[in-house]
C-alpha cells in the first residue's frame, strides 16, 4: 500500500465540503482500490464488483473486493485496513446498511482516503463523509415501478385497487427509498387513495425470499388486493409464484411489478406479461459508475455540488469533476424482445445487463 502514499505526497487536500479526503495532483497509472461490499453470492453484488474492477483495470489499478454479511463485519474489515496502515488510492463502499455505516465513512474520510459510495443513496446530512456517490437512484426506481404498474393496468383493462409490497432487508436504505418513490407516484396517480395492505420485509433480495413472504401475505389478504410490488423483479417473481399456488392468475386477478431487471427467468416473465414491466438497473453499470466518479475526482481534485443523471450513451468524462450524487441510467423497457436487444447503456445491451445469475 506504500505506492498510494507516494502518489499522494503532492495531493491537493479538499478539506472543505469533502471532509478532508485527498485528491491526487494527477491521475496515477498504477495503484490499488479497495471495494467493501456485500456477499457476491448475491449476483447483483457480484456484478457490482465486476463493473468496478473493469473500470479500474482501464486505469492500470488493482481492485480488491472485501465482502461482508453484516454491517458489523464490514465495519471491522474497514477498521482493520485503517489500523494496519492501508493506504489505497481510494475506497468504494457499498454499505450493508446505509444508515449504520456512518462511523466507517467518517473513519475513512478522516484517514484522507477518497471515498465513493454506491447502491444506497446517502442523505445530504452525510455529505461531508464521502467524495461522491455513483449508483442507482432508488427513489426514481420506485417511481418507475409505479408508472409501469399503472401502464400495465391500463393495457390489461384493470382498475387498480389496494395492493401488497414485498420488501427486502429491514433497514436497507435503498429499499426504503424505492418504496417511498412508489408510494409517492401511486398517490399522484390516485389522489383519492390506494392503500398498501401489507409492506413486509423478506430478509433477502432473491426469488425464494419473495416466494416465502408472498406465501404469507397473499393468502392472508385474499380478495382484498389486485397488485403486488416487489422491490426488485426477483422478489416480485417469487411472490407471483406464491400467488399462482393460491389460485390467482397474474395479469388477470392481480398485477405484479418489480421494476429492476435481473435474469433470464424474470426477463421472460416481463416479455410474456406476467410482470407488467421493468427497468434496467444494472449492477455492472452501478459498479462502473462508482469507479468513474472516483477516477474523475482523482483526476480533477474537485466535486460539483448537487446531483446529475448520467447519460446512457457513454460513461462520464474523467476530465470533468464528478457531481456529489451521480445517478446511473434507469431506462424502462417496454417488455418486447426487441427492447432487450436494442436498448443500450454504455455500449451494452439490455439483454446483457439484465442477466446476472
Amino acid at each position: 500500500m506504500e505506492n498510494g502514499k507516494k502518489l499522494r505526497a503532492g495531493a491537493v487536500t479538499m478539506a472543505l465540503a469533502l471532509g478532508g479526503s485527498a485528491a491526487l495532483a494527477e491521475l496515477p497509472d498504477s495503484g490499488s482500490i479497495v471495494m467493501f461490499g456485500q456477499s457476491r453470492e448475491n449476483p447483483y453484488f457480484g456484478q457490482n464488483a465486476v463493473g468496478a474492477a473493469d473500470v479500474a483495470k482501464q486505469f492500470g489499478w488493482d481492485l480488491t473486493y472485501v465482502e461482508s454479511a453484516t454491517q458489523e463485519q464490514q465495519d471491522a474489515a474497514i477498521q482493520q485496513l485503517l489500523a494496519t496502515g492501508g493506504d489505497p488510492l481510494g475506497i468504494v463502499l457499498n454499505p450493508v446498511s446505509g444508515a449504520a455505516a456512518v462511523a466507517s465513512e467518517l473513519a475513512i474520510t478522516s484517514a484522507e482516503i477518497p471515498l465513493v459510495l454506491l447502491n444506497q443513496v446517502p442523505s445530504a446530512e452525510q455529505g461531508a463523509l464521502f467524495v461522491a456517490y455513483g449508483g442507482v437512484n432508488d427513489y426514481l426506481s420506485g417511481v418507475n415501478a409505479a408508472q409501469l404498474l399503472v401502464a400495465g393496468a391500463e393495457k390489461a383493462g384493470v382498475t387498480l385497487g389496494d395492493g401488497l409490497v414485498v420488501n427486502t432487508v429491514a433497514g436497507h436504505t435503498a429499499a426504503q427509498q424505492r418504496v417511498q418513490g412508489f408510494r409517492d407516484e401511486m398517490a399522484r396517480s390516485f389522489p383519492d387513495g390506494v392503500s398498501i395492505l401489507a409492506d413486509v420485509n423478506s430478509g433477502g433480495f432473491l426469488e425464494n425470499e419473495g416466494y416465502s413472504i408472498g406465501s404469507q401475505i397473499i393468502p392472508a389478504n385474499a380478495g382484498k388486493f389486485n397488485w403486488v410490488y416487489g422491490v426488485n423483479d426477483a422478489l416480485a417473481y417469487g411472490a407471483m409464484r406464491a400467488a399462482k399456488e393460491s389460485g390467482l392468475e397474474p395479469g388477470k386477478d392481480a398485477l405484479f411489478v418489480g421494476g429492476t431487471c435481473m435474469n433470464a427467468t424474470t426477463n421472460e416473465a416481463v416479455m410474456n406479461g406476467e410482470l407488467v414491466g421493468t427497468s434496467i438497473q444494472s449492477p455492472y453499470i452501478e459498479g462502473a459508475a462508482a469507479m468513474w466518479a472516483l477516477a474523475a475526482y482523482l483526476n480533477t481534485g474537485e466535486v460539483v455540488d448537487g446531483e446529475t443523471s448520467l447519460s446512457p450513451d457513454t460513461p462520464p468524462s474523467i476530465d470533468e469533476p464528478p457531481h456529489k450524487w451521480n445517478f446511473m441510467p434507469n431506462t424502462m423497457l417496454d417488455g418486447s424482445p426487441a427492447s432487450y436487444e436494442q436498448t443500450k447503456i454504455w455500449g451494452k445491451s439490455a439483454s446483457e445487463l439484465c442477466d446476472y445469475n
